[in-house]
């Protein structure tokens, strides 16, 4: 519930400089600061002006909540004809000469809250202001008591109104001033902080890319070995059987027990193999994901008959399957799914001497599944939780002799549970027991997601040229979108083919990068028609599993094998979407590492760089090769800046040349004059620094018409 304070009616000028005081004094009355008393003054008047200014019968009225949050409430109305292009003022593309708009979208950074709302019957704004953590909590009685102070206060006159303004203004600029001066000092400690950063960026930049191939390397080895193994595995255990069933004669019984052991050894080692090769494929993003509606009953009727041998090996734990109540038919991988319950249910009936072994699944919040396999067994220490989830660990317990696994079987099921969208966890206590949960959706997400996802792809960037990246594994099109940080190419990555066809149906990528391999089929088919309705459209195809020369003869442009790498694909890249003339740039600064940084944030395929490190070297390249445009920093040691930009201007073939002037100096208002003059753009190197955004150069040249006009940056309507 609100207190209403007071109302002034916008009848002459003099009321709108009326609502401004009171809402200055009203704010200082409230422990707001200097600052935030300006801020609610100002947005109260200009919204006041409008409604006098453009509408007739307008209010002010000034109340204060009594609940929580704290804050003060400026209400103004009017009975004008409303305001035209709202939506477009709000968001800032209106523009109009009698200033209407500038002035709102002002009003609504100043405040907290800001609602707008117009008619053709009038107009009415609601300001809020948090108040200050320091207030003291409001009541009815101080509500009243403001309002009489307001009341008794006296009105001053316009002229008054404007000398304090002034003051206000002075003091602020005052405020900047020191904090401009603070900031100078920061941003000379951060340009020398920024060195060792860089440095370390660049490091780090070459360690994750080394990982990135080891880890690469692993995953292909291990596909490969395991390939290779299960031949001779397969050849030893039909062997063995051959020999068991005596078919070539009688074997002594020692030599059928070694037989034995030589067959439970091969079928252990080639149930590791098996492993590797699940968790390779897994890494790699090679599973594929076979998508079926069953239910769960059904499921549970399947494993029962699958883990009957295990049962008859151990006839003292009774197997037990929960009928599942208020679950609907799963859409998901129903193999995925079964391996990891199986996994975990042969699992407990190993480590449960005796007992039972219970099978459940219920519903979950979020359209959601759980499976959970509780047993009656060993059970495992805390502090080993985790370690069971890692590759070839195991716990030491008393039958381990008697049930030596290969620590595989628990990773690749949390691998699997990863790639079905869910997470696998356990409870579990010695002595008395373990419980392995499986949490996944009850509809893939992947599949799920056709539809909610293909908006989301973003659009392009200003001066970025975009790159369709087709690639259905999530891990692999992030390490895509890395490859891509900092260069001229933005890419966009789509994880299923109606994903890529709805965004390119509104823009037009500079290049397209496909797998081969998208969902359970190939995307030939799909780059072909593109190829047929814009035959000049760079295609790369990359893959870990293909020949280059049965790619190209598809049609693609170009075969690159995976795992990708950054400086290739950016030069190839480069090298197929050059459609414009390069554009030469010097870059003159004495700072090697500032250098540095422009040279990373500028690799844009359509600019050629190069580099003077002191005035007299610039002036002897721009004599001798004149540039299309020069950055130039304004302290060296042998001229300054000033001095080269002069003698540019002299000259009569570089008279005209864009220069930009990037520089740290704090610039005086006779140096911005002279720069004015000398026809010179300014950027701070500070604020290049903060973000490490080439957007400031790129406008610049945009703004001089240095710009490229490439394909990619055309949009559909």
């Amino acid at each position: 519930m609100s207190e209403p304070i007071l109302s002034i009616g916008l009848r002459t000028e003099r009321d709108v400089v009326q609502a401004r005081q009171r809402a200055r004094e009203l704010a200082a009355l409230l422990g707001f600061d200097n600052q935030d008393q300006i801020r609610l003054a100002t947005a109260t008047s200009e919204i006041a002006r409008n409604a006098f200014r453009y509408a007739r019968n307008g209010v002010v009225e000034f109340s204060l909540p009594l609940d929580l949050p704290q804050q003060i409430e400026v209400s103004i109305r009017d009975s004008g004809p409303g305001i035209a292009n709202l939506e477009d003022i709000l968001n800032g593309r209106y523009r109009s000469t009698t200033g209407m708009g500038m002035g709102i979208l002002g009003t609504k950074r100043l405040m907290d809250e800001f609602h707008l709302e117009s008619s053709p019957g009038g107009t009415t704004a609601r300001l809020v202001k948090r108040l200050p953590r320091s207030a003291s909590l409001l009541t009815s009685r101080t509500v009243q008591e403001l309002a009489q102070k307001l009341r008794a206060a006296a009105v001053e006159s316009p002229f008054a109104e404007i000398e304090r303004q002034n003051q206000e203004l002075f003091k602020t600029l005052q405020e900047l001033r020191a904090r401009q001066e603070e900031l100078t000092l920061l941003n000379r400690e951060l340009e020398d902080t920024n060195r060792g950063v860089v440095a370390l960026y660049a490091e780090l930049d070459e360690r994750a890319d080394y990982l990135r191939r080891a880890s690469d390397l692993k995953t292909k080895f291990l596909s490969n070995v395991s390939h290779e193994f299960r031949t001779p595995l397969n050849s030893i255990i039909s062997l063995a059987r051959l020999l068991l069933d005596k078919l070539d004669g009688e074997l002594t019984p020692e030599q059928e027990k070694q037989v034995r052991f030589i067959e439970s050894s091969a079928r252990d080692l080639q149930e590791m193999v098996n492993d590797l090769l699940d968790i390779a494929k897994v890494e790699a993003g090679k599973i594929k994901i076979r998508v079926k509606e069953f239910e769960v009953h059904e499921l549970f009727s399947a494993l029962k008959g699958m883990l009957k041998p295990l049962l008859a090996d151990n006839t003292a734990v009774d197997l037990i399957f929960d009928d599942p109540v208020g679950l609907t038919a799963l859409r998901t991988d129903e193999g995925k799914l079964s391996q990891i319950v199986r996994n975990l249910i042969s699992n407990a009936i190993k480590f449960t001497p005796k007992g039972n072994v219970t099978v459940c699944a219920r519903p979950s919040a979020g359209n959601r599944v759980i499976f959970e396999v509780a047993d009656t067994g060993i059970g495992i220490p805390r502090e080993h939780h985790e370690t069971i989830f890692q590759e070839f660990s195991q716990v030491e317990n008393p039958l381990q002799d008697r049930h030596r696994g290969t620590g595989l079987g628990l990773p690749l099921c949390r691998n699997l549970a990863s790639l079905l969208g869910g997470h696998l966890w356990l409870e579990s206590e010695p002595g008395v027991g373990s419980r392995f949960f499986v949490e996944i959706p009850a509809v893939y997400m992947g599949e799920a997601k056709d539809t909610a996802t293909t908006a989301t792809l973003p659009a392009p960037e200003f001066h970025r040229a975009p790159v369709l990246f087709l690639e259905d594994n999530e891990e692999t099109g992030a390490v895509f979108e890395s490859l891509l940080k900092n260069s001229g190419f933005q890419a966009i990555v789509a994880r299923d083919i109606p994903q890529a066809q709805a965004w390119l149906n509104r823009h037009t990528p500079a290049a397209i990068v496909s797998d081969i391999y998208i969902g359970d089929g190939t995307a030939f088919e799909f780059l072909s028609g593109l190829r047929q309705s814009d035959p000049e459209l760079p295609v790369i195809v990359t893959s870990a599993y293909a020949n280059g020369a049965e790619v190209l003869a598809q049609g693609a442009d170009l075969f690159l094998p995976k795992p990708l790498e950054r400086e290739s694909l950016l030069r190839e890249l480069g090298r197929l979407t050059s459609r414009g003339e390069v554009r030469r740039v010097l870059i003159v600064d004495d700072n090697e590492v500032s250098r540095y940084i422009l040279r990373e944030i500028l690799d844009r395929p359509w600019l050629r760089l190069s580099e003077a490190n002191n005035g007299v070297e610039a002036l002897r390249q721009i004599q001798e090769s004149p540039p299309d445009a020069l950055i130039l920093d304004l302290l060296m040691p042998d001229i300054s800046g000033f001095e080269v930009l002069r003698r540019v201007r002299q000259a009569s073939d570089t008279r005209n040349l864009p220069v930009l002037i990037y520089t740290s100096k704090p610039l005086s208002e006779d140096d911005r004059m002279q720069l004015e003059s000398l026809e010179a753009s300014v950027v701070r190197k500070e604020d290049v620094s903060a973000r490490l955004s080439a957007q400031p150069f790129l406008q610049w040249l945009s703004n001089v018409g240095l710009t490229p006009e490439p394909k990619a940056s055309q949009s559909h309507a």
